[in-house]
């Protein structure tokens, strides 16, 4: 069985082996979509989206991120990273539906803690080409949206959705493209003008998304309160 000694020295050692030759050889980096414990489940021109799963006192392979990527954790976690080419372990340890954000990086990440670590990744492919240009704040803003977005730069803005059950946004414009993703397990519907209202047990790290301009209205229809996230681009 691993423990968290064991993880922390493996990451160490191995570290130690690729900076005493000084240059990464192949073998130690993988594109993060071929790391095993990443599993894409959607790949477009605009994002590309990754389920990754690290059990307790496992690690990742040193993978590469060509892309920007934000993350939201599915439930809290004890990690310690570490950047290719350098021998420090940075703590990580995000709380339940965090989200974070990274440059392009080639990395990876050790779970010092019993319970498996999960989040959705989502690399940014490119700017939204196809929206006019323009804002993309939500008009008008929804009930529900939460007072300060976590995540807010050139690329994304990524607003928290946090809805009892019954309430509802109203309707309201996401100017530009974008996705949105279940930090917790719910029952939504989802209703756009010119369609029937679209009934949706989405599970946690469960997604949506949407090319182009959209009018909706969400409304918990669930006994439970629904969290997510919605991240517009730019």
């Amino acid at each position: 069985m691993k423990t968290v000694q064991g993880v922390v020295l493996g990451i160490a050692a191995l570290a130690s082996g690729v900076i005493a030759q000084g240059v990464p050889t192949p073998e130690f980096q993988v594109p993060a979509i071929r790391e095993p414990h990443h599993f894409v489940k959607l790949d477009n021109k605009y994002a590309r989206v990754l389920d990754v799963t690290v059990p307790g006192y496992d690690s990742t392979l040193y993978h590469i991120h060509e892309n920007p990527y934000f993350w939201i954790s599915i439930g809290p976690a004890v990690l310690r990273g570490q950047t290719l080419g350098s021998a420090e372990l940075v703590a990580i340890e995000p709380l339940d539906a965090e989200v974070r954000y990274s440059p392009v990086v080639t990395h990876r990440v050790g779970n010092i803690a019993a319970t498996t670590f999960r989040n959705i990744t989502v690399q940014i492919q490119a700017r939204d080409d196809v929206s006019p240009t323009g804002s993309f704040l939500a008009t008008p803003r929804p009930s529900g949206y939460q007072a300060k977005p976590p995540l807010d730069n050139e690329l994304v803005r990524v607003e928290r959705l946090i809805l009892e059950p019954g309430q509802s946004t109203g309707r309201y414009t996401l100017p530009r493209s974008g996705l949105l993703i279940a930090a917790h397990d719910g029952v939504i519907s989802i209703e756009r003008p010119g369609g029937a209202a679209h009934h949706l047990e989405i599970m946690a790290g469960g997604f949506e998304w949407h090319t182009g301009p959209v009018t909706q209205t969400i409304t918990n229809v669930g006994k439970a309160r629904f969290e997510a996230i919605e991240a517009v681009w730019k």
